[in-house]
């Protein structure tokens, strides 16, 4: 495991579509059928799980929202745009955007992601404990997509 451990240990990808991300999440399918044993045919998510393995696209969310909490106090929040009590009034502004280059960017996407969570991951004061407990959530949810993340009613 440390082998595969050293080959996916990584901390600045970005995703957002790109055709390289699809293709490291195959790449990285591939050795935990090799090191599990799986037939090749058969689905990797259990074993990520049993493994306790993060995804590639899970890393990137891991640290996208990490990211994000660092920084949530510099961003803006519904309230602050506008005075309609809402029950999202308290979350994080998502930026309208015209580009999809802005749909794509770290703090856009970060925000969606973000927006996720569930409220008592959110409301972690300690960052090493938010980290953490992001993490776990992760973990036992596989997730190959953003978009099946964003789909995903997290615990």
């Amino acid at each position: 495991m440390g082998t595969y451990i050293a080959l996916f240990k990584i901390r600045d990808y970005t995703l957002g579509g790109a055709k390289e991300s699809i293709k490291a999440l195959r790449i990285q399918k591939k050795v935990i059928i090799l090191i599990t044993g799986l037939k090749r045919l058969e689905s990797c998510r259990q074993k990520f799980k049993e493994n306790g393995i993060l995804t590639v696209t899970s890393i990137y969310i891991l640290e996208v929202l990490c990211y994000i909490r660092k920084h949530r106090d510099d961003l803006k929040k519904n309230c602050e745009i506008h005075d309609h009590n809402t029950r999202s009034k308290y979350d994080l502004h998502t930026q309208s955007h015209n580009t999809s280059q802005l749909q794509k960017s770290v703090l856009h996407m970060g925000v969606r992601l973000y927006k996720q969570l569930p409220w008592r991951i959110k409301n972690i004061d300690k960052y090493n404990q938010f980290r953490k407990e992001v993490k776990s959530t992760l973990l036992k949810n596989t997730i190959y997509s953003l978009e099946e993340y964003l789909r995903t009613t997290l615990e």
